[in-house]
């Protein structure tokens, strides 16, 4: 008894640090995946207004010093040249170089310029609107943010521009990793005959930052010409994506009409979009690429005409 006691101490003894070793190595999986679903803030502002549920209210101003340190709430401007609250330029960024106004100095940030969109656990999506375009679009950083007792929390700062009537925002979940949507309706309020296009860009938020990782099409619609068929034709591709835990899945369809608005052809596509690298890869082109990109217009030119054979001399007529 007293030997096979001892052999088994020894046997628990030389498996004690494996046991730790496979135990920190999952402690460290598991705080991984905590970071990923209770992100840590990279920002923090002291706020002093409580509500009732506890969390502090956070005022447009708020939000705009939080992001952008350089915000003067007397001048309602920022300083264009200033890094956000990370440290990161903002409006240096090519996304921006054809932006209206000033190029250094304060430039306008004005709190109805904000748009903050909720979501759930009392997360926000923040667009500051600081730089307009000669197109009608806006632009500036896009924030993940969050109001809590006494403090507002920043999580990840992106960059967005879109049209601010039709840019709508969203907070989805790729497993245990968080992502910001933001689409821009181009289609909402287009007119018959008119082409137009509604994209959704997906942002995955990563160390700090929210980075592009997917840029999709929802709704667009063309005019042009099909082979066989008198008149224009109108080609709309409309699309459905779902964010599953492992990969987002894009439901697409194509349909082509003729100039009575009659559906002369459908197509479907089911792609499917998987994190790989830092970005989502998708299983397969996009089906508008495929059905509408190969146009006559695409064609190659016919090849040049033929000579006309050489006239042979008859026999007996030289020169």
């Amino acid at each position: 008894m007293t030997q096979s006691f001892a052999r088994a101490c020894a046997l628990a003894a030389s498996l004690a640090p494996l046991c730790a070793c496979s135990a920190a190595v999952e402690s460290s999986k598991l705080e991984d995946r905590a970071r990923r679903e209770v992100p840590v803030p990279i920002c923090l502002k002291a706020l002093e207004r409580r509500s009732t549920a506890g969390a502090s209210t956070a005022t447009p101003a708020d939000y705009w010093s939080l992001v952008l340190p350089s915000y003067d709430a007397g001048s309602a401007a920022v300083d264009r040249s200033a890094p956000d609250c990370a440290g990161r330029e903002v409006f240096s960024n090519q996304l921006f170089q054809d932006a209206e106004g000033s190029r250094t100095g304060m430039i306008p940030a004005k709190t109805e310029d904000l748009t903050v969109t909720p979501g759930a656990n009392d997360f926000k999506v923040l667009w500051l609107r600081a730089q307009t375009f000669p197109n009608g679009e806006a632009g500036g950083p896009l924030a993940l943010a969050r109001p809590r007792e006494g403090t507002a929390e920043v999580y990840a700062i992106g960059l967005y521009r879109g049209n601010p009537a039709t840019s709508r925002f969203a907070i989805e979940r790729l497993g245990p990793r968080m992502l910001v949507t933001a689409s821009d309706e181009g289609c909402t309020n287009a007119k018959a005959g008119q082409g137009c296009q509604t994209r959704l860009d997906v942002f995955l938020m990563n160390a700090g930052q929210l980075v592009t990782v997917a840029n999709l099409t929802l709704d667009r619609i063309q005019y042009g010409t099909a082979p066989g068929v008198l008149g224009g034709v109108q080609y709309r591709m409309t699309a459905t994506p779902i964010f599953d835990p492992k990969a987002i899945r894009v439901s697409e369809q194509v349909v082509v009409r003729d100039s009575t608005q009659t559906a002369i052809r459908k197509s479907n596509l089911d792609r499917t979009f998987t994190l790989k690298g830092g970005t989502l890869v998708a299983s397969a082109p996009s089906l508008w690429d495929q059905v509408v990109a190969p146009t006559p217009s695409a064609a190659p030119p016919p090849p040049p005409a033929a000579l006309p054979p050489a006239v042979q001399p008859k026999p007996g007529h030289t020169r």
